[in-house]
């Protein structure tokens, strides 16, 4: 019984011991890959010209938080997913309680019937804009992953012309009073961001709820988000991939450095599927 009880214990180090050394050489690679790209002086440099960028944004921008029927648009990025995007997504957009919104699709280069099927809407507040070309992405599968559609996101926020920016992936949806309830969250407390939870599907049927304060990677989804137009200063970079960091994740993290009023409404506000996996992308 001793020697099973030792050998027991001897194991348990032995997996502390490897969970450990393996924690720890993940964060030493992940600081000496960032060194090696100049993370941290970039980061440093660009947080404070975004400080002082955003203190002369907010001298000079009009009073317009106070606004209570403010226009609000919804960005959205998409590549050949004229279905899903018209029978799931923009339905739910349309169903909003709060309805003056604009919804800016942009495509990244669609070779599918997007465009078509968009026009059957016949909405006036729906705007579609093609890309002649897609953009230039990372060959790694991962790194691909942390900027995929960084291209038509870019665009989709130029074409913008809302007071306030709801940002909403081509697979998802909104909660019905998703724009009313963090429009209403922020106006009531002056925020210039704010964000919601966000029900993730995780396995097929099987759904989590991500979202908690304070900000923290992995605990934030895009299309949970509602923020000033004003904060469009803070594009989205195209190399976060360099550095392991969602470009997502890099654009909350960067406004949040820089000082921007961010809230956290505890209630959800939208449903992100599992849509790679099933789509085989």
């Amino acid at each position: 019984m001793r020697d099973i009880i030792a050998k027991a214990r001897r194991a348990g180090i032995r997996r502390v011991t490897r969970y450990v050394y393996s924690d720890v050489y993940s964060k030493l690679r992940l600081v000496g890959k960032r060194m090696r790209y100049n993370y941290y002086a970039k980061n440093w440099g660009e947080c404070r010209r975004n400080k002082k960028v955003l203190s002369q944004v907010r001298k000079s921008a009009k009073d317009d938080l106070s606004s209570k029927n403010p226009l609000i648009s919804v960005p959205i990025p998409t590549w050949n997913r004229g279905r899903i995007l018209t029978e799931r997504t923009i339905p739910s957009v349309l169903r909003q309680t709060y309805q003056n919104f604009e919804i800016v699709i942009v495509g990244d280069h669609c070779t599918d019937n997007t465009e078509e099927l968009l026009r059957k809407f016949n909405d006036k507040r729906i705007r579609f804009y093609n890309l002649p070309g897609r953009g230039e992405y990372p060959a790694n599968p991962y790194h691909r992953w942390m900027v995929a559609g960084a291209a038509p996101a870019k665009k989709s926020l130029e074409l913008s012309s809302g007071d306030w920016i709801a940002p909403l992936d081509d697979d998802d949806e909104f909660s019905e009073d998703h724009l009313e309830v963090l429009l209403d969250y922020a106006l009531e407390h002056d925020y210039e961001m704010v964000y919601g939870i966000t029900e993730m599907e995780i396995e097929p049927g099987k759904w989590v709820n991500v979202g908690s304060y304070p900000l923290k990677c992995g605990r934030i989804c895009r299309l949970s988000v509602l923020y000033h137009s004003k904060l469009k200063l803070f594009e989205g970079h195209t190399d976060n991939w360099k550095y392991e960091e969602p470009g997502d994740w890099n654009l909350w993290r960067r406004m949040k450095e820089a000082g921007v009023r961010i809230g956290f409404l505890d209630k959800v506000v939208g449903k992100h599927y599992l849509e790679k996996q099933r789509l085989g992308k």
